[in-house]
């Protein structure tokens, strides 16, 4: 049988909203950087060829 008041003292609280979408956030900012990076290393390389 479970000990109820046992188990919610082991209750840590997981990442409040707020945060987690503060992370997505950062990693969709971080994710457009590295498109824009690439792209650009791109267009640097093809107009070194030309």
């Amino acid at each position: 049988m479970l000990d109820f008041k046992e188990e919610l003292k082991k209750y840590k609280p997981v990442m409040g909203m707020e945060d987690v979408e503060k992370s997505i956030k950062s990693d969709e900012v971080k994710d457009v950087m590295d498109l824009l990076q690439y792209i650009s290393t791109k267009i640097t390389e093809r107009n070194q060829q030309s």
